[in-house]
This record gives structure tokens, sequence and C-alpha cells, in this order.
């Protein structure tokens, strides 16, 4: 009878230990990369009362019975932690990081001398006595190291580029604790940039002068082009008279401009106001006719091909127009008034095809030259602008260098003073100093563990490998074991609803197995109450 009550305590005990578990949950539901446990129960041992038979089919035989089993109760199955990445959490510090996969920071105490160890052998982690973390809560302390918040010191891989300005080169095949360089090694950084800095002004110079000789050989060339055009454009125009054309324009016009004037002052008197009118009907179609000749002149510079197009209705097209106009001025009609303003369509159309610049005509040519020359020239002087700041900027450079050079002459021994650090996502873990010099310090190691739960929790958030954790390999982050984010930590892996939920059915649980011992116990009375 009392199996039942062992029963009721093995089931008190178990159900108290995963209302430690639960209760473990919910006090670090606001620790940074805590990992929930899940607790499962499994039955004990059993104590066969009769065991189980085969049976016989033989003649006289009986059929096969099962073994009948009482349980002694319950006890704990197994405690596992729900390692998938908790939520990202935004902070302010640069060397707060956030792991966005399944790898683990590589921490501990300071290993050797601090020079490293060489990742050959498959469990360094254990034999350097290092341990794993999901918390990027990082400081830089007084000896210029990379630690945790509770002084773990933080490995990865070194930069192996020698003046801790390149970030190409790391020795992947040994970890050693991220350390700050020293004042001499900024102060080697320095001058490097600041020589640097001079050579690259030099070459900038360089190509500027170099440029702008160019360009001068190009406005040169542009600048003749133009002269030839223009030449060919003159001499042209020369020969058509394009001058003496345009006289007669001008005169026509002032003679036009005149009688027009005139024909205003007399139109109110009766006895001349027809001669003036038709004097001034006379010098506009002097005038008309000289713009004709000089657009028929100028068209032999600027648009040939229609001019040899039109060559043949040439005359004919002026003449119409010429006599519409005479036999309207005459008679006034409608009908005539027609007959004008078809001719003046048909002398419009001409004058308009024979005043389009063709690109290949001589003033096609001179205009293309002389925008050639132009923008040659313009080239040219942004290319002299350019040299000048070239100069401007290598004499900068030149005198920042000398005083770079001369302020580095006395640096010692100490660490270098750096007041910003980033993490990049592959790692890379960078600082600049007060005179804007950036070192690339080296780049934080993530670790893989082949089965997570076979970590072991000590205090803090800290894991180190238990006998079933398998295989850990080291690798760069930004790969397969997640990028690494500043900026951020990792929140508690706790569901709240979960966890009360469990509390609730462990509670009932408890009550259950503690009425197995009450009613036992009443039992128990009863059957000592039988002798009275």
């Amino acid at each position: 009878m009392v199996k039942s009550m062992f029963a009721g305590v093995a089931g008190l005990r178990t159900h108290q230990a995963q209302m430690d578990v639960i209760g473990n949950n919910i006090a670090n539901v606001n620790t940074w990369g805590f990992k929930a446990g899940s607790m499962s129960f499994k039955d004990t041992m059993y104590q066969n009362t009769s065991s189980g038979s085969k049976g016989s089919t033989a003649a006289g035989g009986y059929g096969g019975t099962n073994a009948n089993q009482i349980g002694y109760g319950v006890t704990t199955g197994s405690i596992t932690y729900d390692f998938s990445m908790g939520s990202p959490s935004p902070s302010s510090r640069g060397l707060d990081c956030y792991i966005d996969g399944t790898g683990f920071y590589i921490v501990g105490p300071m290993v050797g001398d601090g020079e490293g160890f060489s990742l050959e052998d498959s469990d360094v982690i254990s034999s350097k006595g290092l341990s794993l973390s999901r918390v990027g809560k990082f400081n830089v302390d007084n000896q210029g190291y990379l630690v945790d918040d509770s002084g773990n010191y933080i490995y990865g891989f070194s930069n192996t580029s020698g003046d801790y300005s390149s970030g190409d080169t790391f020795d992947t095949t040994s970890l050693k604790p991220l350390r700050i360089p020293m004042e001499s090694d900024m102060a080697a950084i320095g001058n490097k940039k600041a020589g640097t800095r001079v050579e690259e002004a030099r070459k900038v110079l360089e190509e500027a002068r170099a440029n702008l000789s160019k360009l001068n050989l190009d406005m040169g060339k542009a600048r003749e082009e133009y002269i030839a055009a223009d030449k060919a454009y003159g001499d042209k125009s020369t020969s058509l008279d394009i001058k003496t054309l345009t006289t007669n324009r001008d005169d026509a016009k002032t003679a036009m401009e005149k009688a027009y004037a005139e024909w205003l002052d007399g139109k109110n008197d009766p006895a001349h106001a027809d001669d003036l009118k038709n004097t001034y009907d006379t010098a506009r179609t002097a005038y008309e006719k000289t713009v004709y000749k000089l657009i028929e002149g100028q068209a032999g510079l600027r648009a040939p091909k229609a001019l040899a197009d039109n060559a043949s209705k040439m005359p004919g097209v002026w003449d119409a127009y010429e006599a519409a106009l005479t036999t309207y001025n005459a008679s006034g009609t409608t009908t005539d008034k027609e007959a004008l303003d078809t001719a003046r369509k048909a002398l419009d159309d001409l004058q308009a095809a024979l005043s389009k610049i063709e690109p290949d005509s001589l003033e096609g040519k001179r205009d293309t030259a002389n925008q050639a020359a132009k923008k040659a020239e313009a080239m040219v002087k942004a290319a002299e602008n350019e040299v000048t700041k070239a100069e401007n900027s290598l004499v900068t450079a030149q005198k920042d260098s000398t005083s770079t050079e001369v302020g580095n002459a006395d640096a010692g021994e100490g660490l270098a003073k750096l007041t910003n650090y980033t993490i990049q996502q592959d790692g890379t873990l960078t600082g600049t100093s007060d005179s804007d010099v950036t070192v690339i310090i080296g780049k934080i190691a993530l670790a893989g563990v082949q089965n997570v739960n076979g970590l072991e929790k000590t205090s803090g958030y800290y894991y180190v490998p238990g006998g079933n954790a398998g295989n850990i390999s080291i690798y760069e982050a930004g790969g397969t074991q997640g990028r690494i984010m500043s900026n951020y930590l990792e929140m508690a892996k706790v569901d709240l609803a979960t966890e009360m939920t469990d509390m609730i059915t462990t509670q009932r649980g408890f009550q259950a197995n503690s009425k197995i011992i009450t009613v036992t116990d009443q039992m128990l009375e009863e059957l000592v109450n039988i002798k009275r």
C-alpha cells in the first residue's frame, strides 16, 4: 500500500523540479541572451507482480498471459533549452553586439601570455578553459583588451597587416584576445597615411597638369578649325557680295520707313494721299525684293542643298508674287487678294527653306567649329582651376604630413587613445583616434556547436562544452554561424504566456500528487483501526 505513497512523493519532487525550471525561466525574462529551459517527465522503475508467459497450442496447453507491473512514480526525464535566436533589442552602444545566427562568442581568461594559440586541436575550447556566450556586451579595459561585462577576454583573429591599416589579412589559424594597438603603432599609421595623402595629392596634380596639357592642344586644334571654317565662310561671303546685298536691304528698309512715315503724315490730305500710298507700296515691294535677294545670296552660305533643289523655280516665285501684289494694289478685289495670298505663301515657303542652316554648309561648319572652340576654351579654364586646386591640396598635404611627423616623433609605448569603436557584420573590430586615424584591430570569432543542447550552463550567461556537445568549430562571422549586428543585444528567449500556463498545470499536478499521499494515509489509518 505504501507504494502509492512513494509514487505520490516522487510526483511531488518531480513537479517541484519542474516548478524550479519554470521559476528560473520567469526570473530570467529580462536577462540578455537567456535560453529558457523545458523539463520532461518519465515514469520510474516498475515491480512485476506476475511475469508474462508464452502461450502453448499443444494439447492441454494454455494461452499466453501478460505481465502485471506496478510503477513507483515519476522522475525527471530531461531538461533541454531553446537555443533559437532571441529578438534583437536596440542599443546606443557600438560595442553591444547581437549574433544573427546560431554561433557563440568565445570568451574566457587570459591564455598563456596573450599571444594566442593554434586551432589545430579539436578541443581548444575545453583544453584552454574558455567558455561560450551569446551576450555581446563588450568594453575595452584599461589594458586595451576587448572584454565582456564580467571581465572575460573576447577571442578572435588578429590583424596580420603589420600596421593595422589593412582589413584584408587576418590570422584565422589561431585565436588570441583582441587588443587595441600601441601609440607607436598609431604614429606609424598616421605617418604612413600622411605620406600616402601627399603621394595621392601629387598624383592628382600630375594628372591635372597632363589633362590641362592635352586640353590646350585640343583647344589649339579647335581654334585652327574655326579659323579655317570662318575664312572659308568669309571668302564665299565675299564672292557672293553679301555685304552689298545687306547694304541694299538696309537702304531699302530706310526708304520704306521714310515713305511710310510720309504716308501717315499726309493720308488725311485727299490731294496727295493716293500718291503717298503708291510711293509706300513701291518702297515696300523694293524692300521685300532686297530681303529676298539677301536670303537667296545667304543660301549659298547656309543652305546650298536647298538652293540647288529650288534653283529652277526661284525666279518665277518672286515674279509671281510681284505681279500678284501689283494687280491687287490696283484692283483690291477678293479674287486678286486670294491670288496674292497664294503667291505670298509660295514665297514664304521658299525663303524659309533657303534660311535653314544646313550642317554641311559653310555657315553650319563655321558655327559648329565656333562652338567646339568655345567648349574647348571652357574645358581648359576648368582644367586650369583643377590644377590650381590640386596644387593647393598638395601644399596642404605636405604641411599636414610635416605636422603629423613632428607630432608623432615623441610617441610612447602606451596604449593608443581611440575614441570610437565599430564592429562590422563579419566581426571586424575597428577603432578611430582623436586625430581621425582608423585602425582595424581584429575580427571577433564565432564558435559553431554540433549539439547545442550538449552545452552546460555555468554562472552568468556562459556555457562550457559537455560530453555530448560534439565537435566545436571556429568560424569567421558573416557565414554559416551568422552575422554580427552592432548596436543590438539579444533578448531572453522566454515566452511568458507559455511559462504561466505550464505553472498552472504544474501546480495542479502537485496538488493531485499530494492527494495520493493523504488518501493513502487515510487507508493506512483504516487498516490500523481494524484492531480496537
